[in-house]
């Protein structure tokens, strides 16, 4: 049995039909709706055959036809047309891009907010990985004798705070000039290119008496490896109860619980991510986890410069808008990205040269 044109325009018909009803659809239905020329009998052995063939399946007894998850991979990979969207969301998206382009985390946020809202689903913002990020300042601040503020600054202005146990106290002024040796030598490179290697180049470029320093830098560098602690934020969690798909409390409060649990949340994103496509689609039974089996996960990856930092995604049920979802987070991920265009430096451009560290702290001038 062959899946003719014939069959892929009732199947086409049947998915746009329960896309705008979320009600099973008959032969007949099909028939007086849609202008294909066949009578409902025809329809009807048509639709045996798409059932057989397994793109759409009968919820119910004596019930009519509903899609399946291999009938929306066909629509979504073949026969999908995307939407242009209005202008006066074109210009809303673009108004949030230029006015929040030096807060990256604040940027993001907004972006999941709008999307969340254009498209009446959920929306899950992976923010930056942090060791892919640039650093671009750092600043050590004395709390007390016993404790350091370590302040990072990554590009896109993303902060992070951490606070370093140290065993001897530093005074504000060592800790001034410690900084700034630090920015000199790990300046411009990723996170993930500050290693202990590094690390201890600096110290002997320093030459000053070891055990002052290695306890503070060790801080550093560990704070720096096992800082990456992924932020997952979600928009419009509750749209999605919207549906009636989810009108059952048992499914909907499963679906909540997902939402709530980072991990769960980083998982979902991470196994609807597909090869190196800049938008991935999981349908339904294709996600592996079991509470998304009524879902669809539409996610992409967006870049900052030449690298892939975080994703955007939008969660929805089977029967969600696929056209204008792609075509609205395509067009904000194409906008996001073209709000950095001189930040095309291959990691190697990056890396700063190799530095000569003058006066480093606690050695005197001569």
């Amino acid at each position: 049995m062959e899946l003719n044109s014939r069959k892929i325009q009732i199947l086409q018909a049947i998915i746009m039909n329960y896309l705008e009803t979320a009600e099973p659809v008959g032969s007949r239905t099909i028939s007086r709706r849609f202008p294909l020329g066949i009578s409902s009998a025809t329809i009807r052995n048509e639709m045996s055959d798409l059932e057989e063939l397994g793109f759409i399946m009968q919820p119910h007894t004596s019930a009519g036809r509903i899609p399946s998850s291999k009938g929306y991979r066909l629509y979504v990979d073949h026969l999908m047309r995307t939407k242009s969207i209005s202008s006066e969301q074109m210009e809303i998206l673009k108004r949030i891009l230029r006015e929040k382009r030096n807060q990256l985390d604040s940027l993001l946020k907004e972006m999941g907010d709008l999307l969340a809202d254009l498209t009446r689903y959920t929306a899950i913002v992976t923010m930056p990985q942090f060791k892919k990020t640039r650093l671009k300042h750092l600043q050590l601040i004395a709390l007390d004798n016993n404790s350091v503020i370590l302040v990072i600054i990554t590009d896109g202005n993303v902060v992070r705070n951490n606070v370093l146990q140290i065993e001897q106290p530093f005074s504000q002024e060592d800790l001034y000039r410690l900084s700034e040796v630090l920015n000199t030598n790990l300046s411009g490179l990723t996170v993930e290119e500050i290693n202990l290697p590094l690390i201890q180049k600096i110290k002997k470029e320093m030459k000053v008496d070891q055990t002052m320093m290695d306890g503070l830098l060790d801080a550093i560098n560990e704070t720096l490896q096992f800082a990456d602690d992924v932020d997952v934020f979600t928009s419009g969690a509750t749209n999605i109860l919207n549906f009636p798909e989810f009108a059952d409390i048992t499914r909907a409060r499963a679906l909540m619980e997902v939402f709530e649990e980072k991990e769960q949340m980083l998982s979902m994103v991470h196994s609807s991510l597909s090869g190196k496509s800049p938008m991935s689609i999981t349908i339904g039974t294709e996600n592996t986890m079991e509470e998304l089996q009524d879902c669809s996960i539409i996610t992409a990856i967006y870049h900052y410069g030449n690298r892939n930092i975080g994703s955007i995604s939008v969660v929805g049920p089977m029967r969600m808008d696929y056209d204008q979802v792609v075509s609205t987070l395509g067009c904000l991920i194409k906008d996001f990205q073209q709000l950095f265009p001189d930040d095309k430096k291959t990691d190697a451009e990056a890396k700063p040269k190799s530095r000569i560290v003058e006066n480093p702290p606690g050695e005197p001038s001569t």
